[in-house]
């Protein structure tokens, strides 16, 4: 999906990648991060936010969530982060990582509020139910602690995604808040919802979801009761050109993930999108028959629409070769990725791949490289097996 604005737009990040996997420094089932792209790509997130008066968490679960990526993307602007669930959180905090916001994918478990609120201090808790705001207030009370919240609200028509299910329903809303209020150990600051907005149908542009409508109505709902609305986080594509039209709706947070790698999927069509591609996935073949080529697998995601591949022994040659991908089976594990055969390839040749990565759900290593732009890139961080 992303290999030809790869190509097109960091074609030194593709050479690097051949390059230190042909030279050893490197194995096949690995996903190379620029470092110098992704740097700039934060900075640049990070002005615009400031310059629209939105405030940013940052999503590390896409590229590894590390504790050492964490504080790279601090180093750069965005000082902090949205977890996905508690265990990308520790990951983080283990570091120094200020974590701004969790629970709005996977909710802690009960025994899990003490740490939650003790150690990883959360900005604010995303919460799906009174029966979770009742567990996190009982243990705040403990400690003295009166923890600030966001609760998930859904519409009838909103779009969710599967798995990913949960919230108040908005015409619960009024009634859910009254309650949660009255729990003193944690104080409604605000709402979200996702994905409030969406690629469009001619891929040209982002459009809103209805799940917006339901994060505007909730608002007037909670200001209805007397809470003050503080924040309005509506999460999905947030980028350099989304974050203006967040703006304009009121929208008070965004989260960042895709966008630090330039690759949200307005970026595999619009090659004037600010962040610059500075992921790819490299694999190599490791056998062949006469239909097909094998690669060696283990970081491919099912979502994340593959269509083509670069192969060869050499960064000089790479943009010359390509072939087509066999589509991957849900059904089986990615033991090996499936490429169509070519007469020129051999076992052992580099295999590049560029998609839309969420390598938190993969068996793959991590390279974070700098100096792509030399002839003498280095890899300054390498995360095994994506833990």
């Amino acid at each position: 999906m992303f290999l030809q604005m790869t190509a097109k737009r960091n074609p030194r990040l593709i050479r690097s990648a051949v390059k230190l996997h042909q030279d050893g420094v490197i194995p096949p089932n690995t996903y190379v991060i620029d470092l110098d792209s992704l740097s700039l790509n934060v900075q640049s997130l990070s002005e615009t936010a400031k310059e629209n008066d939105i405030s940013l968490y940052y999503m590390t679960k896409q590229i590894g969530r590390s504790g050492f990526i964490g504080k790279f993307i601090e180093q750069n602007g965005i000082d902090r982060a949205v977890a996905v669930d508690i265990d990308e959180a520790n990951n983080l905090i283990e570091h120094q990582c200020k974590i701004g916001n969790i629970g709005h994918l996977v909710q802690p478990g009960k025994h899990q509020w003490k740490k939650v609120i003790t150690e990883i201090r959360p900005e604010v808790i995303t919460l799906f139910s009174y029966e979770k705001a009742l567990q996190l207030s009982g243990e705040a009370e403990k400690f003295g602690i009166k923890q600030d919240v966001i609760l998930r609200v859904i519409g009838e028509s909103d779009l969710i995604y599967p798995g990913q299910f949960g919230g108040i329903p908005l015409a619960e809303l009024e009634a859910a808040a009254k309650e949660i209020q009255t729990l003193p150990g944690i104080q409604i600051t605000g709402l979200t919802n996702f994905p409030t907005m969406q690629l469009n149908t001619s891929k040209t542009d982002y459009e809103f979801s209805p799940n917006l409508n339901t994060l505007l109505d909730g608002k007037d709902i909670l200001e209805n009761l007397g809470i003050e609305v503080k924040q309005l986080n509506a999460p999905s594509s947030t980028s350099c050109h989304t974050i203006p039209l967040l703006k304009k709706h009121g929208i008070t947070h965004g989260e960042p993930g895709h966008a630090m790698t330039g690759t949200t999927p307005l970026h595999a069509y619009d090659e004037t999108q600010k962040e610059v591609p500075s992921i790819v996935y490299v694999s190599e073949i490791s056998h062949m028959d006469e239909e097909y080529a094998y690669t060696i697998a283990g970081g491919y995601y099912s979502r994340s629409n593959m269509e083509n591949v670069l192969y060869g022994d050499n960064e000089s040659s790479i943009f010359r070769k390509s072939t087509p991908i066999q589509k991957i089976s849900n059904e089986n594990i990615d033991y090996y990725g499936c490429v169509e055969r070519k007469e020129d390839m051999k076992v052992g040749d580099s295999i590049i791949y560029a998609f839309r990565a969420q390598i938190f759900v993969t068996r793959a290593h991590i390279a974070f490289v700098k100096g792509v732009d030399s002839c003498s890139p280095e890899v300054v961080y390498f995360q095994r097996r994506g833990m």
